[in-house]
């Protein structure tokens, strides 16, 4: 019975939201059903948890795939090719999605929901979460709902705006910000990129302070919590180019979790050297999942089954693979090169060729099929090694830090290595150009096709790309082009023009 009243509730929340003015907010009418206990709120708050396939597109916007060459001279039949427009980075990236970008929408879904939770749980009666402590429970789910918030604002600011400049931040257009449930008939204009940051840093803030304060057992990792805030919050400061601020709390996440995944030890080394693609199913034998939340270095997952559609529905049949620049960039004895990537034979329907997939879900030690990929696993990952590369980063811009930058990079680096063959970097051996460099380009190995590729091309260098599509047609990024900010889709533009397009 529970249940079904707070589906209810859900329903008639999401039809308000969905309806009202084509809008993303609406005032909730006092005749409807409503969240009225703790429960509620923390359920409701569930459904802002944006899941599924809603950023596919994102390794394939980047410089990490390719197309299959073989498909350049003509269409395949491939679910990949929906997503062909962003790998040609048209003006309009969803012209061949078969529901066009689904981004915008839902993190805005997101936001609403987080909205209703922070205006309105201090009011709910009760608690049936198992807690003793009543008001506890209510300001931790509120400093959830702080958190999640900032989290869909930092993916929309970086999805459809320019990257962070603190030199032009308080004049570039962000995106809208909304911190109510009630909606006024008024077009939604954008507020700047600083002001956006400005609300993603704050909500964290105060989403951290409530958490640490009113700690509560949650669905581990599946949910925020202070911990996975404050990485969350490491990562913003190191796009907002803030050094010091991003080295605070990527150190106190590592303080409190040190952890970093040793592929080796893990299993690699069982079976590194013979992994066909083929065989045995995955889940039936000994391994481990790189990014599952059972891992200590993982610290919140979200966005199941995101590499799917880029794979296809059918086994060994796929649009794009792995850019072979990207797979010479592994050195003799990283063993990421063997589990991030692998080669097999792809079924054409008229032979058979071989391609290198990008599996970055894979289990460890064992036979894998593609198959086993495709049907589970996050690719919307916080984990431990992105703290040590925030914190490699964040030190080599500091004229005194290139050292603590070297020292971070070999503690990640040889947990990835065959044992007895990794060889320490020397901080002699560099200079701050060449250091930013090899933390780029280690980001690129350790975090591919983790949806950070684009969003670090982005916000650093911005370069010139080349790529060919269908019929040998060719596609060229310019360097600092404005299509490295996405445009916003076509149903927003129709719905509320006030918004606007964003250059071409």
């Amino acid at each position: 019975m529970k249940n079904k009243y707070l589906s209810i509730i859900i329903a008639v929340l999401v039809g308000m939201f969905l309806t009202a003015c084509e809008s993303y907010l609406e005032e909730m009418p006092q005749n409807k059903l409503k969240p009225s206990t703790t429960d509620d709120y923390a359920q409701l708050l569930n459904k802002g948890y944006v899941t599924g396939q809603v950023v596919p597109y994102l390794d394939i916007l980047s410089d990490d795939v390719d197309l299959i060459a073989a498909d350049h001279v003509m269409p395949g039949t491939d679910n990949g090719d929906v997503y062909i427009s962003a790998y040609m980075w048209q003006d309009h990236h969803e012209a061949s999605m078969l529901d066009g970008d689904k981004a915008f929408e839902k993190f805005y879904e997101s936001i609403f929901y987080c909205n209703v939770v922070i205006e309105n749980i201090d009011k709910a009666s009760g608690v049936e979460l198992n807690e003793v402590n009543v008001e506890r429970t209510r300001k931790n789910i509120k400093g959830e709902a702080y958190a999640l918030r900032a989290y869909s604002y930092f993916y929309l600011v970086n999805l459809y705006a320019v990257p962070y400049n603190p030199e032009t931040c308080t004049t570039d257009p962000g995106m809208p910000i909304t911190k109510s449930t009630s909606a006024e008939d008024k077009a939604y204009t954008r507020n700047t990129v600083k002001e956006v940051y400005d609300l993603i840093v704050d909500d964290l803030l105060e989403g951290i302070k409530l958490m640490e304060a009113n700690p509560i057992k949650k669905e581990a990792k599946l949910k925020f919590d202070a911990l996975s805030a404050k990485a969350l919050l490491a990562r913003v400061y190191l796009y907002m180019q803030d050094w010091d601020n991003a080295i605070k709390y990527a150190e106190e996440v590592i303080k409190e979790n040190p952890a970093i995944f040793n592929l080796y030890e893990a299993g690699m080394k069982l079976n590194m050297e013979n992994n066909s693609g083929t065989g045995w199913n995955a889940t039936n034998i000994w391994g481990k999942d790189y990014l599952s939340k059972d891992n200590d270095n993982v610290i919140f997952v979200n966005g199941i089954n995101e590499l799917m559609p880029a794979m296809s529905y059918w086994l060994f049949i796929t649009t794009f693979s792995v850019n072979k620049d990207l797979a010479r960039q592994f050195e003799t004895g990283d063993v990421r090169r063997f589990y991030f990537m692998q080669t097999y034979s792809r079924d054409t329907y008229a032979g058979y060729r071989t391609k290198l997939s990008y599996a970055k879900n894979r289990y460890i030690g064992l036979t894998y099929t593609m198959q086993d990929s495709r049907e589970s696993g996050y690719t919307r990952v916080i984990r431990i090694e992105e703290m040590y590369l925030i914190l490699a980063e964040a030190y080599a811009h500091k004229t005194d830090g290139m050292k603590k930058a070297v020292d971070y990079l070999n503690t990640l680096r040889v947990e990835k290595f065959r044992e007895g063959e990794y060889t320490p970097l020397k901080v002699e051996d560099f200079n701050q150009n060449t250091l930013l460099e090899f933390v780029m380009k280690e980001r690129r190995l350790e975090l591919c096709f983790e949806g950070h590729r684009w969003f670090d091309l982005r916000r650093t260098t911005r370069p010139a790309m080349e790529r060919v599509g269908y019929n040998n047609e060719t596609a060229r990024l310019e360097k600092n082009d404005p299509r490295y900010v996405l445009q916003i889709p076509k149903r927003e533009l129709s719905v509320n023009p006030a918004i606007g397009s964003n250059p071409r």
